[in-house]
């Protein structure tokens, strides 16, 4: 009988804080330019966990990070000549990495120092990950708790969110965490725009909650978080805009995550699978062109004379003998729940009412556990169904003024065809 190749798996951990000397002025991300950072509430990290079988090892990297163009995530692939995916947390108190946030519209907040920092470290957290491998097993564990969507807003019809909470346990055969990863979709900006510390916003506290319960390194990856999901607007007893919020989303979603592994069963692995597929994806947003035209990518996210977007579609399976165990969707942008979870929905008032529908990510999956990782190896903006775009009056359900959205996305376009890429990956034999 042939001898079955040992599952191994590793984790690593680097800090990507940034200097506030040496990298600055530090542009924080994700609200409006020129929002100085003053201080460090807490760290940032990049954190990864390895899984290999015979071939060459995955690594799955989760950064504190707005976003990062494929353009960074190239060089972080080179440098470590291994397959990894590298998806950004789309924290929105970390510095501005894509460079739409600095002084002003017309001036970059990227500053090249410190994306280099975050590039070199996430390459040395995922070959720690490679270097700490080991005979290792897996469980996996599910939780759709009905507490999960009060901790989300959805601020654009119509209302949905992909809350369910993801998680893959790595331990050693004889029972010891070596990490946890960790998938949930949840804008991390809880302290809202007038703050002006570094933070990693409830992902740090899910993590080191997660640790104490689980054991191991928690590896955070959001999912699809457009639309807007977002802790803004939720309905909590904590005050908004505030730690003692993030802290009880982190800490909450980590008590569940880790109830939900208790008594969950081995899950054996003989096999990995991971495919890509490279898109273009045609640009048709004048401010995404503007800005490329500005310079304000610095170098990244060429879109030539054509205004089309290179980008990258994935596709992760972990099976055996019996089939697909975990699968796991690479969106490189913020994913409209619907477009994950399914709920799409017709508007008189879209531009495109009669666009075919996407057949929604997870709905083609088959395993009995399935990830979507949002923001990974690439950053785009937000990913919005084709049939509910609305950039022309008369606005759905008959607003008084245009819903947000469009204004950060590619296009029309960027649904059909990530929908198509994943398509043609999840069916390849």
């Amino acid at each position: 009988m042939p001898v079955l190749a040992q599952f191994q798996a590793g984790v690593g951990s680097g800090v990507i804080t940034p200097d506030l000397g040496k990298h600055g002025p530090v542009y924080i991300a994700g609200f409006s330019q020129n929002r100085r950072a003053t201080g460090v509430h807490d760290d940032l990290y990049a954190r990864c966990m390895a899984l290999q079988l015979v071939r060459r090892p995955l690594v799955l990297c989760g950064v504190d990070s707005i976003g990062l163009f494929l353009d960074d995530v190239k060089k972080i692939r080179e440098r470590l000549g291994e397959r990894v995916v590298v998806s950004s947390t789309h924290d929105h108190e970390a510095p501005d990495t894509l460079g739409l946030w600095g002084p002003d519209r017309a001036t970059t907040g990227i500053q090249e120092a410190y994306n280099e920092f975050v590039i070199e470290r996430t390459v040395q957290a995922a070959r720690e990950a490679i270097r700490n491998l080991k005979p290792a097993r897996i469980k996996l564990a599910k939780t759709a708790d009905a507490e999960l969507d009060t901790f989300i807003h959805d601020t654009r019809p119509p209302v949905r969110h992909d809350s369910e909470l993801v998680l893959m346990l790595a331990e050693e055969v004889n029972g010891n965490p070596i990490g946890v990863l960790v998938n949930w979709a949840n804008h991390p900006e809880t302290l809202g725009s007038k703050n002006t510390l570094i933070t990693s916003d409830y992902a740090g506290f899910l993590r080191a909650r997660l640790e104490e319960l689980a054991g191991g390194t928690a590896v955070f990856i959001n999912g699809a978080v457009g639309g807007m999901q977002s802790p803004l607007g939720a309905k909590l007893e904590q005050p908004e805009n505030s730690f003692e919020r993030a802290n009880h989303i982190g800490r909450r979603v980590a008590e569940l995550g880790a109830a939900a592994l208790r008594g969950a069963p081995v899950a054996a692995v003989d096999q990995i699978t991971f495919r890509e597929k490279t898109i273009q994806v045609p640009v048709a947003n004048v401010n995404f062109q503007l800005a490329g035209k500005a310079n304000l990518f610095a170098g990244r996210k060429n879109m030539g004379t054509e205004n089309v977007m290179t980008s990258v579609v994935g596709y992760i399976r972990l099976s055996n003998g019996e089939g697909p165990v975990l699968e796991i969707a690479t969106i490189p942008g913020e994913m409209y729940p619907e477009l994950s979870v399914g709920g799409i929905e017709r508007y008189s008032g879209a531009d495109f009412p009669d666009a075919p529908l996407e057949p929604p990510i997870k709905q083609q999956m088959k395993a009995p556990f399935r990830m979507l990782f949002g923001l990974a190896n690439d950053e785009m903006g937000y990913i919005i169904p084709k049939a509910e775009w609305d950039q022309t009056a008369p606005w759905l359900k008959d607003a008084t003024k245009r819903w947000y959205g469009e204004v950060n996305s590619p296009g029309p376009e960027a649904a059909p065809m990530i929908n198509n890429a994943f398509a043609d990956l999840i069916k390849e034999k």
